[in-house]
């Protein structure tokens, strides 16, 4: 989307972020008593699945990182990490995660590879790691709007306070800022269709700002955040053979970082000084808790420029409830969600109809982009996985063909017994296509996934896991599938 609808929030972050750090130093917090100096720890899993239908069901896929694959497949999975506690308030935890395996998009995969370093409350992280969208629940909810935990890690360089640090007794907050690399141009050769646009050696950019508000050991915290992220750089492939050159030298990463006023309405050539796909969102939260029990209710607002960020696109987001219960029982989550993303803001563009229609923003597409091939990676949507993934596109076409989605979200979990536990994720979504493409039909789905953990206690170390998924509609056909997984953790050292 153009720039400049996005400068003044971007410069208003950095701003904050800017004013927060000296406060920050005066409250750092340290680590957790009782935690080792040094730990070496060894992990090594099996996984497969194999179902009915088209697919391997959409929830023993979805929010997995991008591992598990849509046709049957198998894999072994090895990780070895370490975690050192240095002197002066330091702190090192790097880790290497390898899989391997028949049916997935690559035959070797480095999942996670990475090096993390602490003083105090600032941290610096290079490598690619897996991380879900922190503010909601990783196991049940159905997955943040730009981050998600559903494809597959960039790697990247990002500084910041990753975890909320204590300004003072009531406030908090968190703050980063990274740069990233996709590492997925093979497998655009290998999958997009000759008569579309692609692009390749794309680079990541994202910046986020959270505050919470409240004792975090009373019954009330508030918590308010934003973020941006962007796709840019790179060289477009078109559907003629001919390539373009979207970005180049040090110029595009300080135009990422402070978007630059009209920098991607400049017109397609054989060199663009600098291209970039903008989008974002912003969080709302209110949490009650009270005797390990807590409550909380959710909004999280989707916006590719000024029309949504200013809530223009209607009833669109995220809307959530959970509850969680920190004794073992039956039920100890529940999360509740709706998801919309049918206004955006609109049908029509003001800026592609004046003076016939005289309004700014709107026809924001999510997720998809004029020069870039969508908000994917691996062929993952990024962001919520109820946007259809590219990668059940049939012809090889590279971009979101369902984000006009309403749906309902239901995700269950607990203890069957101390050794025995369960997660149930139900959704029903309706779709109505795009609005350059909008479906025939009403597209309705109905995914299932129910899954058991089962952690022996004679067997220390060792954790099982079998779940049944199923699909029923018009998105991803009628699957039904079986996923096992197997995983042994070692301890090599502990001192």
């Amino acid at each position: 989307m153009p720039i400049d609808k996005t400068s003044l929030a971007a410069a208003a972050m950095a701003a904050a972020m800017s004013l927060s750090a000296p406060c920050m130093t005066a409250y750092a917090q340290d680590l957790p008593a009782g935690t080792p100096r040094q730990s070496l720890d060894a992990a090594i899993g099996l996984e497969a699945a194999g179902h009915t239908g088209d697919h391997t069901p959409m929830w023993q896929v979805s929010n997995r990182h991008g591992l598990p694959s849509i046709d049957n497949y198998g894999l072994v999975r090895a990780a070895i990490s370490y975690d050192n506690r240095l002197a002066h308030n330091w702190r090192l935890e790097t880790k290497v995660d390898l899989a391997g395996g028949i049916g997935t998009d690559s035959h070797f995969i480095i999942q996670q590879a990475y090096a993390d370093i602490y003083f105090k409350w600032l941290g610096l992280s290079i490598g690619s790691k897996e991380e879900h969208f922190s503010p909601l629940d990783s196991d049940l909810s159905s997955g943040g709007l730009v981050w998600s935990g559903n494809a597959r890690p960039i790697p990247q360089v990002k500084l910041g306070a990753f975890d909320y640090v204590q300004i003072c007794r009531r406030f908090a907050l968190k703050a980063e800022v990274s740069f990233g690399w996709y590492t997925d141009d093979n497998y655009l050769r290998e999958t997009v269709d000759k008569g579309e646009t692609y692009v390749t050696g794309i680079k990541y950019h994202t910046k986020n700002f959270y505050m919470r508000i409240g004792d975090p050991a009373g019954h009330w915290l508030w918590e308010m955040g934003y973020r941006l992220d962007t796709q840019f750089g790179g060289t477009q492939h078109l559907a003629d053979g001919s390539t373009v050159t979207l970005g180049k030298g040090l110029r595009q990463y300080w135009e990422a970082l402070i978007p630059q006023s009209g920098s991607s309405d400049a017109n397609v050539g054989e060199q663009i000084a600098f291209s970039g796909n903008f989008l974002g969102s912003e969080l709302l939260k209110l949490t009650y808790q009270w005797k390990g029990k807590r409550v909380a209710a959710y909004m999280e607002n989707y916006f590719d420029d000024f029309s949504g960020m200013g809530k223009l696109n209607g009833w669109d987001g995220l809307w959530g409830i959970e509850y969680h219960n920190t004794a073992k029982s039956p039920i100890t989550s529940i999360v509740v969600e709706y998801y919309q993303s049918t206004d955006q803001s609109g049908p029509l563009h003001g800026s592609d109809y004046d003076p016939l229609c005289h309004k700014t923003g709107g026809a924001d597409n999510y997720y998809n982009n004029y020069l870039y091939q969508g908000w994917t990676h691996w062929g993952h949507s990024m962001g919520t996985p109820l946007a259809v993934s590219p990668m059940y596109n049939s012809y090889g076409t590279p971009g979101f063909l369902h984000n006009r989605v309403k749906a309902l979200h239901l995700g269950i979990k607990g203890d069957i017994t101390g050794q025995w536990s369960y997660r149930l994720l139900m959704t029903f979504s309706r779709s109505w296509g795009t609005y350059f493409k909008p479906s025939i039909d009403v597209a309705e789905n109905f995914s299932l996934l129910a899954e058991v953990h089962y952690a022996p206690e004679k067997l220390r170390g060792w954790t099982f896991a079998a779940s049944f998924g199923a699909d029923t509609g018009d998105l991803y056909g009628d699957n039904a599938g079986l996923q096992v997984r197997v995983k042994k953790e070692f301890n090599i050292l502990k001192r």
